[in-house]
């Protein structure tokens, strides 16, 4: 059995895979940095039972991290009760899949890594627009296995909590779909503004690409993300778990990697 984590800025997503790369189970934890790894442990312990999953059957842990400070937690998990030094996912063990272009910084985060590996395993042939719906919005563009370019807008829930945090009068709201953009009051009118004001920008931002790239192919995932793509006919498919798949993908190529060396 191998063991993923998606670490990110408002979750971590802990993955229980087969052999196969078949997902047998997940769960999700807010991302705290005081968790320690016996912490992280004894959650993963009680979910695994609650599965019907034997911890004592993982081999391998990889990481997808958005958090660095949290990272040194979880090699210490591995090696703590698994005897695993846990992979990590980063540009530079997947250069030969994913191409940059010489004068492009190489800051991609692993989120978006695993993203584009889940993406060019489900369609090699096309070009890709991948969308993630995050705490942030990504969008990033493959052509040829290359890099080519992308963009970062304040994510949903952000955007909810930047209003409530940075005004004295609106309240939090919980993100819902809207039944008008005529709100009749205060949380209807934030609702109405946070969810077709995503739709405007992500309808723009993809008539912008495809002025650049007719032929692209685009993908939408994360969980925020699910109910305003089908506001959008722009977007060809939701993947909801893009991402997860994509952690897997990592696995395999750096499995790769070492049974090459053996041989």
């Amino acid at each position: 059995m191998i063991l993923g984590f998606d670490i990110g800025n408002t979750h971590i997503i802990p993955i229980f895979y087969n052999e196969s790369g078949d997902i047998l189970a997940t769960f999700r934890i807010p991302t705290h940095l005081e968790f320690t790894e016996d912490t992280h442990f004894v959650m993963l312990k009680e979910f695994a039972k609650n599965s019907n999953l034997e911890i004592s059957d993982i081999k391998n842990i990889v990481i997808s991290s958005v958090v660095p400070n949290i990272n040194e937690n979880f090699t210490r998990l591995g090696k703590k009760y698994f005897n695993i030094n846990p992979m990590f996912v980063t540009l530079d063990n997947v250069e030969n899949e994913i191409k940059i272009l010489p004068n492009m910084e190489r800051g991609l985060g692993a989120d978006r890594i695993v993203d584009i590996l889940s993406a060019k395993k489900l369609y090699p042939e096309k070009e890709l627009l991948i969308i993630d719906f995050g705490t942030a919005t990504t969008f990033d563009m493959i052509k040829d296995s290359t890099y080519m370019g992308g963009c970062i807008l304040p994510g949903i829930t952000l955007s909810i909590n930047a209003l409530f945090s940075n005004t004295a009068a609106l309240p939090k709201i919980e993100f819902t779909e809207p039944e008008t953009v005529l709100g009749i009051n205060t949380i209807s009118q934030i609702n109405a503004g946070i969810f077709y004001g995503n739709v405007g920008a992500i309808k723009e931002l993809i008539l912008q690409y495809q002025n650049s790239f007719p032929n692209a192919y685009v993908i939408a995932t994360g969980g925020q993300g699910q109910k305003i793509s089908e506001y959008i006919e722009e977007i060809d498919e939701y993947a909801a778990k893009l991402g997860e798949m994509g952690i897997f993908e990592f696995y395999k190529l750096q499995r790769g990697k070492k049974d090459e060396s053996k041989s």
